[in-house]
């Protein structure tokens, strides 16, 4: 069994610590994001999912890397108490800030792509006025050639080589 020193069980205490709080940074992001509008059930199961699987494997590589691997009650329950303090404290204030620029981020990503559908729209309705125009003037000559056609097939067959056909057809 690997034996852990008082002076490693504090320093692990106070980096767990401090992994609390950067886990409870992370869950503020998604907070935000459900402040500024992105609520639903979906997202909000996605988001939660996305931050257990994220914290879990957070959490196991860093018991891994200071108790080899064991579970140990006291590493748990400072990132526990990390998460809690930070929560409370700045993340209060950090959290209103992230929210803040999310929206602003959002508002412009929302203007932008208003800006590029307006644009695309416009694009579209010029395309549309240029080929309908084209169109139009393929299938007037279209339908002029169809009457050349018509013309030349009458032209074909002169009275004297009706008879013949009508003839050949009756026996």
């Amino acid at each position: 069994m690997w034996e852990i020193s008082v002076s490693g069980q504090a320093v692990s205490c106070l980096y767990s610590l401090a992994l609390g709080a950067i886990l409870c940074v992370f869950y503020d992001f998604f907070r935000a994001l459900r402040k500024v509008g992105i609520n639903s059930y979906l997202s909000v199961f996605i988001g939660d999912m996305l931050f257990w699987l994220c914290s879990t494997v957070v959490v196991f590589l860093f018991l891994v890397s200071v108790t080899n691997g064991e579970m140990r009650g006291y590493i748990l329950f400072f990132c526990l108490v990390g998460f809690i303090i930070y929560r409370f404290t700045v993340g209060r204030l950090l959290f209103n800030v992230t929210a803040f620029f999310l929206s602003f981020i959002l508002k412009f990503y929302k203007r932008t792509v208003d800006i590029i559908a307006v644009a695309c729209t416009n694009i579209m309705r010029g395309l549309r006025k240029a080929f309908g125009g084209i169109s139009r003037i393929f299938f007037r000559i279209f339908k002029n050639i169809k009457k050349v056609l018509k013309n030349m097939y009458s032209m074909l067959y002169t009275k004297k080589d009706k008879s013949k056909l009508e003839y050949d057809v009756n026996e």
